[in-house]
């Protein structure tokens, strides 16, 4: 009798269905839209009519009192420096506090709205506070000797400089086992944790403006009805849009529930002279963020430059020379 062939099994593959929630939205007066691909948590353009240009710190921005009645259920942990730490009343720190944050040296009338309104009106502000020999300087030197008292674990020795020592390869003449070139050493290299500063940056008031969800824009012709792509923002790019689709995709193994959004980092550096005479001078690396828009990143009112390391200056002398005779110097 023949043998009878084996009853042939079917194998059902893994399917991973993904769900986007897309949509487009209605034209504006310019004809211009939006088509996202998952829906957005916010829209920070949605503070502002299309007309108006950014907001600015001074005039826009919640106010000290409207920051501390708003619902904080879902901001991080409060650190425990609380106010009016590190000063002595909170009369003191509400004048501080509007010190360090003026835009400018020079006091504007947006300036002395803010200063009556969030300073000289707040609830807890008394005149009594403030000794008669108060002094700013005195109570800016208060403030930086209190960096000491700080937990090295806490929110904010987190965002702290620190200095490091660089290594750099430089290429010279001589053979290497390495092969690479020789190794020096450069000190006094001040940075700040990359992970810090992106942490401290989206607990900013200035994080509302942050476009969490990336988009594509299109404009439509009035007279043709064609769609045209506008490229104008970082986020609006299709290496954003795919690097967001991607990120969506990943499976999550630790049971966080919060929003998965990407970080737009944009770094800058160039030397800079630190006076009108002489020789002083400084070569800062800063941070911007993509998620802003470019209007806001080019507006000086809104803080959204991060400095996040200096880089030390080095000299190059012949092979000749000694370190010794050249501190800080290369010698080749």
């Amino acid at each position: 009798l023949p043998i009878p062939a084996p009853a042939s099994t079917t194998v059902v593959r893994r399917v991973i269905l993904h769900v986007f929630d897309s949509f487009r939205t209605s034209l504006n007066q310019f004809g211009i839209g939006r088509e996202y691909r998952h829906r957005p948590s916010y829209d920070p353009d949605s503070f502002q009519s299309p007309l108006s240009s950014y907001p600015i710190v001074t005039s826009d921005f919640p106010s000290l009192d409207e920051q501390d009645s708003a619902d904080h259920s879902g901001s991080p942990e409060v650190p425990s420096q609380s106010p009016p730490w590190p000063w002595r009343s909170m009369s003191i720190w509400h004048l501080m506090s509007w010190k360090m944050t003026s835009n400018s040296g020079l006091t504007s009338e947006s300036q002395l709205t803010r200063l009556v309104r969030e300073v000289l009106k707040a609830k807890d502000f008394s005149l009594n506070d403030v000794p008669d020999d108060f002094n700013a300087h005195t109570e800016m030197m208060r403030f930086d000797a209190s960096e000491a008292t700080l937990d090295a674990n806490g929110m904010f020795q987190r965002d702290s400089w620190r200095e490091s020592v660089a290594e750099i390869l430089v290429p010279t003449r001589e053979r290497h086992t390495d092969g690479n070139g020789q190794l020096f050493t450069v000190p006094g290299f001040h940075h700040r944790s990359l992970v810090a500063v992106i942490r401290a940056a989206f607990t900013e008031a200035s994080s509302r403006w942050f476009h969490l969800t990336p988009f594509k824009r299109f404009w439509k012709s009035p007279l043709t009805g064609q769609e045209q792509r506008v490229y104008d923002e970082l986020y609006t790019s299709d290496a954003w849009n795919k690097a967001h689709d991607e990120l969506q995709k990943q499976k999550r193994n630790d049971g966080c529930q919060l929003e998965r959004v990407i970080a737009g980092l944009m770094f800058w550096s160039d030397a800079t002279h630190l006076a009108q005479f002489g020789n002083a001078s400084a070569w800062p690396v800063y941070l911007f963020f993509g998620n802003q828009s470019k209007y806001v990143r080019a507006c000086p009112t809104t803080n959204a430059c991060h400095p996040i390391a200096f880089i030390p200056s080095v000299s190059l002398h012949p092979s000749h020379h000694t370190i010794n005779e050249y501190p800080n110097t290369i010698c080749l």
